[in-house]
């Protein structure tokens, strides 16, 4: 952990609700008996190449992975480069800065055109959802305000078969002012930006279902994060962190919300990812550094913990995805303070639409 964070553990409180503490040690970043990890695998750190926080791990068809680092202004206060995406070649084990600065990029996502899709958070970011074509290097906003109003700080995002983004968009850091409630939106192909729900407190990660048929919105309603004034309250009664699913019709409109997993009161929750058999993997944390606590969970499409994967044993894991090509077996997990990059074989793959 870098000094500024020692210095200063509340930071690690309210900047950023990913924010996964790690309380294994050694002993326990193997598992031997696992449906999810291959036989003996371990926790390999591939890049310390980002300064603060790493975010938003998605790979490209091509294998290529890219991360964010989240230059916080609180911890780097001059010359601070308004964030960072790198790419790891998996290949190569290379990693190199791909965009700086990113307009303070948090969650990555690359969609079926293989463009790579970017929330770009407060805290003197973009607050703006952002495409990049990963062959041209021309870069879109997508949206960055909803009737006129600004977005608070997008934090995460997915998309479905037809090309809609779906993104959460809530306030964990910065001081810009809040000119609506936390939400979830989505962009549809022509361009049209939609406000599809505003019932959770704080939304966090997002997913959509393999089958296309259901919206996971990621929940960390954890008080020591910084408050919207103009809400909304919590309809689900999560405490802390959780899972709220909700069915999509054809025209990617969620209904019949529903709590899908509810964490112990004391973890929230943060990034997400999906696999080929439709499964969800959730990262938890308490936001803790002082006592921390965390795991990472896999959930089958009913909602059952069907495993607890083990975590690294260096920072704070913020968020996690699967490779592709020659290197679809293996989950990836950044973390930050210190950031880092780690990875490891199992015997799933990911779902990307393809």
């Amino acid at each position: 952990m870098n000094s500024e964070f020692a210095r200063r553990p509340g930071i690690l409180r309210i900047a950023i609700c990913g924010l996964l503490v790690v309380v294994l040690g050694s002993a326990a970043l193997a598992q031997t008996s696992s449906s999810i990890l291959a036989k003996d695998a371990k926790w390999q750190e591939v890049s310390r190449a980002g300064k603060v926080w790493g975010e938003g791990v998605v790979a490209a068809k091509d294998g290529m992975v890219y991360l964010s680092d989240v230059t916080y202004s609180a911890v780097i206060k001059e010359n601070n480069p308004r964030g960072t995406i790198y790419r790891y070649n998996p290949a190569t084990k290379e990693t190199t800065k791909f965009m700086e600065p990113s307009g303070m990029a948090n969650g990555l996502h690359v969609d079926k055109k293989n463009d790579l899709i970017i929330a770009q958070d407060a805290d003197f970011g973009g607050r703006a959802i952002v495409r990049r074509n990963l062959s041209t290097g021309a870069v879109k906003v997508l949206a960055d305000r909803y009737e006129g109003k600004r977005f608070n700080g997008p934090n995460d995002l997915t998309s479905d078969a037809m090309g809609r983004i779906y993104f959460t968009d809530a306030r964990y850091r910065g001081d810009e002012p809040m000119e609506m409630p936390h939400a979830v939106y989505r962009i549809d192909p022509e361009g049209k930006v939609v406000r599809i729900g505003s019932e959770v407190f704080r939304p966090n990660g997002i997913e959509v279902s393999r089958d296309g048929k259901t919206l996971y919105v990621i929940v960390c309603n954890n008080t020591m994060l910084p408050t919207n004034p103009l809400g909304p309250k919590d309809k689900y009664g999560i405490v802390n962190g959780g899972v709220i699913a909700y069915s999509l019709d054809k025209k990617g409109n969620p209904s019949d919300g529903r709590v899908f997993f509810r964490a112990p009161d004391d973890l929230g929750a943060d990034g997400a990812t999906v696999d080929a058999e439709g499964n969800l993997y959730l990262a938890l944390h308490n936001g803790n550094p002082a006592s921390p606590k965390a795991d990472i969970v896999v959930l089958n499409p009913s909602g059952k913990v069907i495993e607890h994967l083990p975590v690294p044993g260096v920072g704070l894991t913020t968020n996690l995805a699967f490779g592709r090509g020659a290197d679809k077996n293996t989950l990836y997990v950044t973390t930050g303070a210190p950031w880092r990059l780690f990875r490891i074989d199992t015997v799933k793959q990911g779902h990307y639409w393809e």
